[in-house]
């Protein structure tokens, strides 16, 4: 019983919930191992898993199991089917009650690594000697985090999103020590417990310190010149007590007649150049979710587009293709500066990075044809895993948003 207990203990320990993705996991990864991904339903989980996402889970195991015994013996994957089936046996763990729109899990005898995902993934299961990734890539690649500034003329607040949802976050004690030194007569503990709010600063006797009212100005223009002290204080405390090495992009959500007076003086380098014109004060948590991901998805398709249409000129002068052979050598001579894949799994076949050698699966196993293929590795997938470790620029689209009308192309640092 001991043993048992200790068994399960050490399996827990080994399922790891994961923030971010790391490429490091794809190195020196000892085969075999399986990738799966299910979409997540909601339906019945207050307080355990679905019983459909059980079910996916399971059929999905079983396609792989069947898979690695064709060219594995059992003992040779027996950690991976422990893990799983500790998995499917405690319904009630965090990841499945905490989930998202869907879940993707990279499997090895040794580990799980587990990821919430912000969309739908069609459910899949690929099973061999690498992992199947794009669905991670397009998960994480278009910003899916940031921070939104928060900013009025004497008040501020510094908030956490990502797709699901936006988080004020609690303002650390160097932030509040920093503004009482300044403004000795003020009270941020009483402003935020008359308003409700954590995390946000409230300087109700601002402009007694910022400036005098002169006749001579209407309200408003004096109102505008003491705002921009606060400015440059804001700023200054968001680059030194909050961002810090932090590279996630800023969103500013601000009136717009102090738009462009605080971008002069901001000194952020993350801050990004399209923002929020609207109070914060007038937003709730959805509505400020839907304007995050406004402008964060308005900038992501600009950018997919403005590289896109660099395509054409590039290949002209031999820095872009959409051959699978020119890519494949481009990327063993890490050339490549961007690479467009459609999503999914698409393409069975090899990939020798090495080389730059691109194979072709020609098995008539019609299940190679279709997206859940447990068993031919994908060469698209290989080209993104060969992308990511030259810090090349990964777009993974819609077959409409990519430069041609094949399901790869690529723009290249120089020419051949």
């Amino acid at each position: 019983m001991k043993d048992e207990k200790e068994t399960l203990r050490k399996t827990a320990d080994s399922i790891h919930v994961m923030e971010k993705f790391d490429p490091a996991i794809l190195a020196d990864v000892t085969a075999p191992v399986v990738s799966l991904y299910i979409p997540v339903h909601h339906t019945e989980r207050e307080e355990r898993r679905d019983i459909w996402d059980r079910d996916m889970f399971k059929d999905l195991m079983k396609d792989a199991e069947r898979t690695l015994a064709e060219t594995y013996d059992k003992d040779a994957y027996k950690g991976i089917v422990e893990k799983a089936d500790y998995l499917l046996e405690h319904p009630d763990m965090p990841l499945w009650l905490h989930a998202g729109e869907g879940l993707g899990f990279l499997m090895n005898n040794d580990d799980i690594y587990v990821y919430n995902l912000f969309f739908a993934p069609d459910p899949m299961v690929a099973a061999g000697d690498t992992y199947f990734v794009k669905p991670l890539l397009r998960n994480f690649q278009y910003g899916t985090e940031y921070y939104v500034l928060e900013l009025g003329n004497d008040r501020f607040s510094w908030v956490k999103g990502d797709r699901t949802h936006v988080e004020r976050q609690q303002l650390p004690q160097e932030v509040h020590d920093f503004f009482s030194e300044l403004f000795a007569n003020s009270d941020d503990i009483a402003a935020d417990a008359r308003k409700g709010e954590k995390g946000a600063l409230d300087y109700i006797s601002l402009e007694g310190h910022m400036g005098q009212y002169h006749d001579h100005q209407s309200r408003n223009e004096v109102k505008k010149d003491d705002a921009l002290p606060w400015f440059r204080y804001v700023n200054k405390a968001v680059n030194d007590y909050l961002v810090h090495d932090d590279t996630t992009p800023i969103i500013l959500c601000c009136d717009e007649e102090y738009e462009t007076a605080f971008r002069k003086l901001s000194t952020l380098r993350h801050l990004l150049p399209v923002g929020i014109k609207k109070d914060p004060a007038g937003l709730d948590g959805k509505a400020l979710l839907e304007e995050s991901l406004a402008v964060m998805d308005g900038i992501r398709d600009a950018n997919i587009k403005e590289t896109a249409e660099k395509f054409g000129a590039d290949a002209a002068h031999g820095k872009a293709s959409d051959d699978f052979d020119a890519i494949g050598m481009a990327l063993a001579e890490r050339r490549v500066g961007a690479l467009f894949l459609v999503k999914g799994k698409i393409l069975p076949g090899g990939f020798d990075i090495n080389t730059g050698t691109v194979t072709f699966d020609g098995d008539p196993n019609p299940v190679d044809d279709g997206y859940i293929d447990p068993a031919a590795p994908d060469i698209t997938d290989a080209f993104a895993q060969a992308a990511l470790a030259q810090d090349a620029h990964i777009y993974i689209v819609e077959q409409n948003q990519m430069p041609t009308d094949k399901s790869v192309a690529a723009l290249f640092r120089y020419a051949e």
